[in-house]
Formats: structure tokens, sequence, C-alpha cells
């Protein structure tokens, strides 16, 4: 399975000390991306506003796309969504197939 998911997104695993070192920040970049924004609501700090969504909380008036916490999810989200292609873009360039 995860050869077939690899074969698909064009990337084939090559040997490789300095290759794996320099793709290493960009995969737990991405993976990290995960949880801080797609997962944003799941977190402490926003977990006890699950409950109502698009009320503002002053709890997040400094937050990015506050003070509700749909808007601060989406914007969360999105930016997420963008960091995540260029890392994932890094990694396909990284491990492009030998020629």
């Amino acid at each position: 399975m995860t050869n077939t998911l690899l074969t698909r997104l064009r990337i084939e695993p090559r040997p490789g000390t300095a290759r794996a070192l320099v793709a290493l920040p960009f995969a737990l970049l991405a993976a990290y991306l995960v949880a801080r924004g797609w997962l944003y609501p799941l977190w402490p700090d926003t977990i006890g506003l699950m409950g109502h969504l698009f009320v503002s909380d002053p709890s997040l008036d400094g937050a990015w796309g506050g003070p509700t916490l749909a808007g601060a999810w989406a914007v969360h989200a999105t930016i997420a969504v963008g960091l995540q292609a260029i890392c994932l873009v890094i990694l396909q360039t990284i491990y492009r197939p030998a020629k």
C-alpha cells in the first residue's frame, strides 16, 4: 500500500543520508501543520469552544481569524494547506525518480 501511494505521488525512495536529512524538516513541518492547522480546535486552549463555533469568544481575540473558533480554524487550515503544498513539492523534488 505504501509503495502504491508513493508511486501515485511520483515519489521514489532512494538511498542517501544527506537526502533524508534535507527532507526530514519538511516532512516534520507537514506533520506539524496537520496538528496545528487542521486539528486546531482540538488543542487544549480551544477544545472548550467546540460547542459554539460561530460565537465570539474573548479567548480568541488574538487568534488569526478570531474571535470565533470557526474563523480561527479556517485561517489556520488555509495557511496549513499552503505550507503543506510547499513542503510536498520540496519533498517530491528531493525524491524525484532518477532518470
